[in-house]
């Protein structure tokens, strides 16, 4: 049965890709945390002095990570989706698959409904309001469905999402993970939406947001969640959360200016069907905070360079602050040969995390080179 809808799937697909009105297939290769599904290409951590061991404070480099990242995307009046072939010889997404296959189809009927299945999303399925501008990302818990099968409504500005997450058992309504969601916008003043996630189940959650579309170049978006978990863009679940973002591309000469916000409103959080409180060993409330911001300037048509920086802590809680500075460099090679990524990650962490001096704790080289294998249009 499993080759047979493989067999169809594969069908589908051909003819999908064959009669698009829009194809790209892009390749990112080298060893990017950021954009090839694996770690950076070399990383240093630090190995902290050990009288006992005879062993000095130094830094040991880890083997060098080479990932590859295949992608296809496709539209065409009725169908449209994408295909991601990851690849590294390190994790993938952190996952210790070493080859990850995603990807989504959906097919729309008639302009105003669609039916999409595949094993990720990805954001394609998402709250606009909820995007962060210096992660250029949207969080999991501001996406109205995320696998398995999704029934999308769309007319007059309006998008209603139903979503019956991938993986579920129907026979256990606490594993069947329904999904809902909202998006309404009204072009050029304002857009906003709300998600429900894992309904019937032990791990619900919600969000709500709010974007301003009235200025020009202006990405200003708020929103606020219910168990938040998303650990990209806050330490660690909180039962409360406030985001926001704000982002300015000053066209002129160049220049984007990006920043985040991420932060729970109390320092409890949900776990199964109980509220739990976050205190370290003196008793003190620590309420999980994420911050990013993202420096963006194009020297030339050619050349941009960057900084992208995020501090990850738990206020009330000394000692605790994670950050992560990373300066890179993008050039776009001749002859449409592509574009080279290269920079130097640095992370920092408080003593609290290993109960020794804080400081520099790690530093990576990203490296990767992305280049469009088919752009139709």
């Amino acid at each position: 049965m499993k080759k047979i809808a493989a067999a169809v799937l594969t069908g589908i697909l051909a003819c999908a890709v064959l009669s698009a009105q829009s194809l790209k297939l892009e390749n990112t290769f080298g060893g990017n945390d950021d954009s090839t599904g694996g770690d950076d290409f070399m990383t240093f951590s630090k190995v902290d002095e050990d009288k006992t061991k005879d062993v000095d404070e130094h830094f040991e480099n880890s083997p060098a990570v080479v990932s590859d990242r295949l992608q296809l995307d496709y539209s065409s009046e009725k169908l449209d989706g994408r295909l991601r072939m990851e690849l590294s010889t390190s994790k993938a997404n952190g996952k210790d698959a070493s080859v990850r296959f995603r990807g989504f189809m959906r097919f729309r009927p008639i302009s105003a409904f669609g039916l999409a299945a595949g094993n990720e999303f990805f954001t394609k399925i998402a709250v606009d309001a909820g995007y962060l501008a210096a992660a250029d990302d949207t969080p999991k818990y501001a996406r109205m469905a995320k696998s398995g099968v999704a029934v999308i409504g769309d007319f007059a500005g309006l998008k209603l999402v139903g979503n019956i997450d991938g993986g579920f058992d129907v026979t256990d309504a606490d594993k069947v993970g329904l999904n809902f969601g909202f998006n309404y916008g009204i072009k050029d003043v304002v857009t906003f939406g709300a998600t429900a996630q894992d309904v019937t189940g032990d791990k619900f959650g919600m969000g709500v947001f709010a974007g301003l579309n009235a200025v020009e170049n202006l990405v200003f978006n708020v929103g606020f969640i219910y168990n938040a978990g998303d650990t990209d863009f806050i330490p660690v679940k909180t039962k409360t959360a406030l985001s926001a973002t704000i982002g300015y591309d000053i066209k002129d000469i160049g220049l984007g200016l990006y920043a985040d916000v991420v932060t729970g409103l109390s320092n409890e959080y949900i776990d199964g069907e109980d509220t739990e409180k976050y205190k370290n060993a003196d008793g003190d409330d620590g309420i999980p905070m994420g911050l990013r911001a993202r420096v963006a300037f194009a020297a030339t048509e050619d050349l941009a360079l960057n900084v992208d920086a995020k501090i990850s802590t738990m206020i009330g809680w000394s000692d605790t602050v994670q950050s992560v500075v990373y300066p890179y460099v993008e050039y776009k090679l001749p002859s449409k040969f592509g574009t080279l990524t290269a920079g130097m990650r640095f992370t920092f962490e408080g003593e609290k995390y290993h109960g020794t001096d804080g400081g520099l704790r790690s530093f990576s080289i990203p490296l990767s080179w992305k280049c469009k294998l088919v752009d139709k249009k």
